[in-house]
């Protein structure tokens, strides 16, 4: 290359480029932990990762169901205290297929609610 800005501009995009690759969350670096033994080994699931995003996308903001306001079943499922204090009703319907309306959790979906709420529904 003869055009010495050229070339500076293209390395500089490049190492910004490479520089958004990075992760910089804990969580999705290093496995979660499991409990338990045999059958009834678990990945202790974290809250904000997975089960509160998994909870708005398919009960409260994405569905509209449960979210601000709500008065279907227990209410609204916007915060932590609210789908704490629901824990295990939350955890029995989708593991009846009653919940969510429409489209129901996988099995993994399912298995992430009944583990954190085995292990404390913790706010983790």
């Amino acid at each position: 290359m003869k055009n010495p800005v050229l070339l500076f501009l293209l390395i500089v995009v490049g190492l910004i480029f490479l520089n958004a690759c990075y992760y910089d969350k804990e969580q999705l670096l290093t496995p979660p932990k499991t409990v338990g033994t045999g059958s009834s080994t678990c990945v202790k699931d974290s809250f904000a990762v997975y089960i509160n995003p998994m909870i708005q996308t398919s009960c409260a903001n994405g569905s509209g169901c449960h979210g601000a306001g709500s008065s279907s079943g227990p209410g609204a499922l916007t915060t932590y205290s609210q789908i704490k204090a629901n824990a295990t009703a939350i955890q029995a319907s989708v593991s009846a297929g009653r919940m969510p309306l429409g489209s129901p959790l996988s099995a993994s979906q399912i298995q992430s609610i009944t583990c954190w709420v085995n292990n404390g529904a913790l706010n983790n």
